[in-house]
C-alpha cells in the first residue's frame, strides 16, 4: 500500500521533502559541537583555489554537506561542492536538499545512469573548478569497498582525494546496508581528514587498483582516529 498518492509523488519527493530535511539538518546539526582535525592542508588548497576531491565512506557522509557550506565554505557565492546523487526517489529527495544548501547534485548511480554523472562531475571540477564530494562505497556497496569512480575523478581531473572521517559521541545507526550514522542533537563529534592522495594521470589498470587499495588504507586509519577521539576524549596525533 503506498502511503503518497501517484498524482502527488513528484511534488512530495522534490518539493516537500528537501524542505523538511533540509530544516532538521540545520536544526539538528546546528547543535552539534565538532572538533576538526588535520585540515591544515585542506585550507591550504582552498586559498590556491585547487578543486579537492572529498572521500568518506557512505555511512559517514551525514555532516559533510552541512561541514562544508557552515565551516569551510561559508560564502555562498562560493558553495561549489557537486556530488553523485541516486536517481530513486531517495536520491531524489537528497538532491533537492544538498540544492537548497547550495551545493550541486549529478543524477545517476552503479546501476542507472552512473556513467554520465561522472562524466558530469569530472566536467564541473575541469571547467568550474568544484570541489566533488564521493562515497567510494556507495550507493548501494559493498560496506567499506573502494570502487573505481573516485579514482577516475582525480585522474582526469588532477583534483587531489582528501579522504576523511567523521564520528559522534551520542548517535544512532540505521539497519541500513552499511549502518548509517545519524548523531544526536547536541552531542559532540570529529572530524579528521587524512593524507591526500595524487593520482597520476597516466597510470595502469593495475596501478589504479593500487590507489584503490591505498585509498581504502587512509579511510581506515581516519576511522581508527575518530574512532579513538571518541572514546578517550584526548586529541590523537594525526
Amino acid at each position: 500500500m503506498k502511503l503518497v498518492p501517484k498524482k502527488y509523488e513528484k511534488f512530495i519527493y522534490e518539493k516537500v521533502l528537501p524542505v523538511v530535511g533540509c530544516f532538521l539538518i540545520n536544526a539538528i546539526f546546528s547543535t552539534i559541537k565538532i572538533r576538526w582535525l588535520n585540515d591544515t592542508f585542506l585550507f591550504e588548497c582552498k586559498r590556491k583555489r585547487k578543486p579537492v576531491i572529498f572521500a568518506v565512506w557512505h555511512n559517514r557522509l551525514a555532516y559533510v554537506g552541512y561541514g562544508y557550506t557552515h565551516v569551510y565554505n561559508r560564502n555562498p557565492r562560493e558553495r561549489n561542492l557537486v556530488s553523485i546523487v541516486s536517481r530513486s526517489k531517495d536520491g531524489r529527495v537528497f538532491g533537492g536538499i544538498m540544492e537548497r544548501m547550495g551545493l550541486r547534485a549529478a543524477y545517476g548511480s552503479s546501476s542507472r545512469g552512473g556513467e554520465s554523472a561522472l562524466r558530469e562531475m569530472i566536467r564541473l571540477v575541469k571547467e568550474e573548478n568544484l570541489d566533488c564530494g564521493i562515497t567510494p562505497d556507495g550507493p548501494r556497496g559493498p560496506k567499506y569497498k573502494v570502487q573505481p569512480g573516485v579514482i577516475s575523478i582525480a585522474q582526469a581531473t588532477d583534483a587531489v582525494i582528501i579522504p576523511l572521517s567523521c564520528d559522534y559521541k551520542h548517535k544512532i545507526r540505521l539497519k541500513s546496508w552499511d549502518g548509517f550514522y545519524i548523531p544526536l542533537p547536541f552531542t559532540k563529534g570529529v572530524v579528521c581528514y587524512g593524507e591526500p592522495i595524487y593520482v597520476p594521470s597516466g597510470i595502469s589498470d593495475e596501478e589504479r587498483k593500487e590507489y584503490q587499495v591505498k585509498l581504502k588504507n587512509e579511510l581506515t586509519a581516519v576511522c581508527g582516529i575518530v574512532k579513538n577521539y571518541i572514546k578517550n576524549g584526548a586529541e590523537p596525533s594525526v
